[in-house]
């Protein structure tokens, strides 16, 4: 099965660019044309936070009527800049149901596992020892993991202060010592990054808006294109990803 995989939206009530410069709506919408022209349709969308920059409830009714207006399935999870009383009350008929900070979703190629990371009012995340033993007993078959923080240094400073705290090498023991975890897929660093996770395929996906700086001190963002996941899910085999910029370029056929 094929899963787009999108990632730090940063939308606004007001739709005002960021920083006088970011106009997150804009690239939004150059995402969702990108997976509505899509040949192959997703079988599903994963959002992997920092789905709104002002946590304000109006935001994320606009999302959700967005992502409904696409027309395809989709699942979501909070990032440090989201407020999650105002995400749940606009996606409380989404089917993930959350229980110790995991969520489950049972698809055709295994199990999709969302942990919750984020931490209101800090930048940074942590996984807590409940999430785990959560995680621990859904752990069954194929599967795959997302969360908003990495739980892997990405070798820029800035971001690798606020990755992901609390349980990280417990999780790294436990997914070492279960197979069938066949990715572990991330947001939070606004560039693409792919490493080995205790032996697991890690990626983070780049934003859909602005990109942090890869080589910049103090942490900088730039107006690198956005772009989005395109994963490509097959029991037994390792997870295929594809990078999609947001423009779509022309196709040309190869002449004889």
């Amino acid at each position: 099965m094929w899963i787009a995989h999108l990632s730090d939206l940063h939308l606004t009530a007001t739709g005002q660019p960021l920083y006088g410069r970011v106009d997150t709506q804009a690239a939004f919408a150059q995402a969702l044309e990108r997976l509505a022209t899509l040949k192959r349709r997703p079988e599903l969308v994963l959002l992997t936070g920092d789905l709104a920059d002002d946590g304000e409830l109006a935001t994320y009714l606009f999302l959700r009527r967005e992502l409904d207006a696409l027309g395809l399935p989709f699942c979501l999870l909070p990032g440090n800049h989201d407020d999650g009383a105002a995400l749940a009350a606009a996606f409380a008929q989404d089917s993930c149901v959350w229980q110790d900070g995991v969520a489950c979703l049972d698809l055709p190629a295994g199990r999709l596992l969302l942990l919750d990371t984020h931490v209101p009012g800090e930048e940074w995340g942590r996984l807590e020892k409940a999430q785990l033993e959560r995680l621990e007993a859904l752990l069954q078959g194929p599967a795959l993991l997302a969360m908003h923080h990495p739980p892997f240094a990405v070798g820029i400073p800035g971001m690798d202060e606020i990755a992901c705290r609390g349980e990280v090498a417990a999780l790294g023991r436990l997914l070492a010592a279960r197979r069938g975890v066949e990715g572990l897929l991330c947001g939070h660093v606004h560039r693409h990054v792919a490493t080995l996770f205790h032996g697991i395929f890690a990626q983070v996906a780049p934003a859909t808006a602005h990109q942090i700086a890869l080589d910049a001190e103090p942490l900088a963002y730039t107006l690198e294109p956005g772009g989005f996941l395109l994963h490509d899910w097959e029991p037994g085999r390792p997870l295929l990803s594809h990078y999609l910029p947001l423009q779509a370029a022309p196709v040309y056929a190869y002449e004889e």
